[in-house]
């Protein structure tokens, strides 16, 4: 007699439509990166330092080894590093608070201007009172400077305490990164394991070196170039115009868009008309466009293979988690994740039929 019923099962054609095992291990790992990411929110102070340390820490991790040659210990760059951004950060402060306050003392002359020139290009629906209600009135009350001012100090007191352990982790990142990559080789005792925990993290630092050596020689040039328009048109310290362009330069999509804005609302109040206010941000504009569609598929598109749709998604996911440093460290972050795919889970590339 024959038994159909093993014939069913174990037929050479006939697979379950389902994997009970698979299902459950793949449902294992969706709550895992569920809790991660909501450990990563609730603990957001603490992270967001110390992945940035680390992901800084990667990207100058070469020159750590290349100047261990020359004799330089990791402790002595990763103290000139420190106080490097110390004195950058201080002297961004100064400069940063002269503006602002600035800005805040003219708050209801530069509001009646927007009004006035808004108004005469677009209509009376751009008046100041409209202006006032949306920008310069709290609770129903007149512009309050030392309102403003308190809810700048509730936000600087956390920000000082993450800053203060982004330095510290970023200085025993650097000074400990050798003891570091060699506990994660060796915590293996396979050894091909250890060889391709090696490569990774050669290949991360490569890849991460390269993304910022790179990016930053972009942002360079594009922050000379608003520099110059600023000084050339005659907005006030082009110089820190430059350097504000430089450091949101980093951030995709974001970043430019900040720019396009605050230089179209200086102009907007250094100049008469709309049409001069719009210069400055045009030149912008076309810089960054020729950037987007000839240098940088050119430049990065030869050494890292990133899709731009994935790009856009992690910037997204970061920024939706961490705000405007979420927003910073997504293509980082993105490129160590898909090396470090790449090496846990090599795939051969297959030709497939069109």
């Amino acid at each position: 007699m024959v038994n159909l019923q093993t014939q069913t099962l174990e037929g050479p054609d006939l697979k379950p439509v389902f994997d009970l095992q698979k299902l459950s291990s793949w449902a294992v790992v969706g709550i895992f990166v569920l809790l991660l990411v909501v450990a990563l929110s609730l603990a957001q102070s603490l992270f967001v330092p110390l992945v940035s340390a680390v992901a800084l820490a990667f990207m100058l991790g070469p020159w750590v080894t290349a100047l261990r040659r020359w004799g330089i210990p990791p402790a002595a760059f990763a103290a000139v590093i420190v106080l490097g951004a110390l004195v950058l950060i201080h002297a961004a402060i100064v400069q940063g608070s002269v503006v602002a306050v600035d800005w805040v003392g003219r708050a209801p002359e530069l509001l009646e201007s927007f009004s006035n020139k808004l108004s005469a290009a677009f209509g009376p629906a751009f008046s100041l009172e409209r202006l006032e209600n949306t920008f310069a009135r709290t609770e129903g009350g007149p512009f309050d400077a030392g309102k403003l001012l308190q809810s700048t100090m509730n936000f600087l007191t956390p920000t000082i305490g993450e800053l203060i352990l982004f330095l510290a982790a970023l200085f025993f990142s650097l000074s400990g990164r050798d003891g570091f990559r060699r506990y994660l080789v060796f915590v293996s005792e396979d050894k091909e394991t250890r060889l391709r925990t090696l490569r990774m993290l050669n290949n991360i630092e490569r890849d991460l070196k390269s993304y910022l050596a790179v990016v930053a020689a972009i942002n360079f040039a594009l922050a000379t170039i608003v520099a110059v328009t600023a000084y050339a048109v005659g907005l006030p310290n082009p110089l820190l115009w430059g350097v504000f362009a430089f450091a949101l330069e980093f951030i995709p999509y974001v970043g430019p868009v900040v720019i396009y804005g605050a230089l179209f609302l200086v102009s907007l109040a250094t100049f008469g008309t709309i049409a001069q206010a719009l210069v400055a941000p045009g030149i912008l504009l076309v810089a960054d466009t020729m950037d987007a569609y000839v240098v940088t598929p050119n430049v990065i598109g030869r050494r890292m293979t990133l899709d731009p749709g994935v790009v856009f998604l992690a910037l997204v996911f970061w920024t939706w988690l961490w705000g405007p440093v979420g927003a910073l460290l997504a293509t980082p972050l993105l490129i160590a994740g898909t090396v470090t795919f790449s090496h846990l889970f090599p795939q051969h590339k297959i030709q497939l039929p069109e």
